[in-house]
């Protein structure tokens, strides 16, 4: 397996519930986090089938000024710009 797979693998579950709960603890001052909520279903849709996730990664990326951690975050929107920052740098690594 490679190193992406293995993350998709321990980190898809956990982000599944991560993206949504942080558009609803931070979605009102964060609008952003239904983007990334949005696009983390895209990539999990485009996995299934193989198909390349790149553009969704660089978008999330974008909306999240490089995944930037706000001032106002909770441990799990960190966790979530953590987890999708390391998915995405193996992601690109592999391609």
């Amino acid at each position: 397996m490679s190193k992406y797979s293995d993350l998709q693998e321990e980190y898809f579950p956990t982000l599944e519930t991560y993206t949504l709960a942080i558009t609803r603890a931070h979605g009102k001052n964060h609008p952003e986090t239904f983007k990334v909520h949005e696009l983390f279903g895209k990539i999990e849709a485009k996995t299934q089938v193989g198909a390349d996730v790149s553009t969704e990664y660089q978008e999330i990326k974008k909306v999240t000024d490089n995944y930037r951690i706000p001032t106002d975050a909770c441990p799990t929107m960190e966790k979530t710009y953590h987890f999708l920052a390391e998915l995405e740098q193996a992601y690109s690594a592999e391609k």
